[in-house]
């Protein structure tokens, strides 16, 4: 997964920060309970951070209790006895990871490729699986991929063009923990910007390499940027820097219109300071870090 929607570590208390593991070690006993140990790879922070929102809203409690790592047993960790919220993170994170793998099969080099094409058939049974408990989920995945690719495929110079569809994946994954119909409307409009701002950072997170390997990035090609333009780049970072910045002052107004049982001061730590903490890395040109 993409990575960059994740905590700030310096500012966190050490209770939220325990909580936060908690998710994302449940979320990855789920994973491997769910759709076996490989499937543990797709562990991401953006899965986590759907979970966490799904738990901060639902009236259940996550019920937290002592645990161990699965892969180091002296370690310990919290776990969540309710698992309704990482299920549903598990379940998602798997169909993503499956259309990324295809698109890495399609448009990456040798080695990647042959990478992908190892993982390829325990992907698609785990992909199998995953649509069966959530069929509209795959059918909007693979819409969101397909649209993505033609989007690609006619070398679009639109930024907005080429963020949609991803946007409105987000939308769609976001109304899923939704529990009545004002917080559908909210959470589908913090979805989208999300969307467009992961699609987005990841573009500029990858525009030096797409320029010189002459891959699709609508950021190079709406400013015909080539790689020897060194000024030309470092504006077209700052204009993008921008446009990030308008997406993630939407996602916060959206979240401050959701009634939160828990989790603010975890949610709050990514969205006003992890996130752009990841955003001031990427813009910079600094090497890529992020972690999934």
């Amino acid at each position: 997964m993409f990575g960059y929607v994740r905590l700030h570590k310096p500012t966190i208390t050490m209770g939220e920060y325990e909580q936060y593991r908690g998710v994302y070690c449940t979320l990855c006993k789920r994973l491997g309970k769910r759709y076996g140990l490989t499937a543990r790879m797709t562990l991401s922070y953006d899965m986590t951070f759907l979970a966490l929102l799904h738990m901060a809203l639902e009236q259940a409690d996550p019920r937290f209790c002592p645990g161990r790592c699965s892969f180091n047993p002296t370690k310990k960790c919290l776990k969540c006895q309710n698992t309704v919220a990482t299920d549903l993170a598990a379940d998602l994170g798997t169909l993503l990871a499956y259309y990324k793998l295809k698109d890495t099969l399609a448009d990456e080099g040798f080695f990647k490729k042959l990478g992908a094409a190892m993982l390829y058939p325990l992907m698609a049974l785990s992909r199998r699986r995953a649509a069966k408990r959530r069929p509209e989920a795959d059918a909007a995945i693979a819409a969101m991929a397909s649209a993505q690719a033609q989007v690609e495929a006619a070398r679009t110079d639109s930024i907005d063009r080429a963020a949609e569809p991803f946007a409105k994946l987000l939308a769609y994954m976001a109304t899923l923990v939704a529990q009545d119909d004002k917080q559908r409307v909210i959470l589908e409009r913090f979805g989208y910007c999300l969307g467009r701002w992961v699609y987005l950072i990841d573009a500029v997170d990858d525009l030096a390499d797409d320029i010189k390997r002459r891959r699709y990035n609508p950021y190079a090609l709406s400013k015909n940027l080539i790689d020897t333009d060194t000024d030309a780049v470092r504006d077209c970072r700052a204009y993008a820097s921008m446009t990030l910045n308008a997406c993630l002052a939407e996602c916060v107004a959206a979240y401050n219109l959701l009634d939160v049982r828990r989790f603010d001061g975890i949610i709050r730590n990514i969205l006003e300071q992890g996130m752009p903490a990841s955003q001031r890395r990427v813009v910079s040109g600094e090497d890529k870090k992020h972690e999934t």
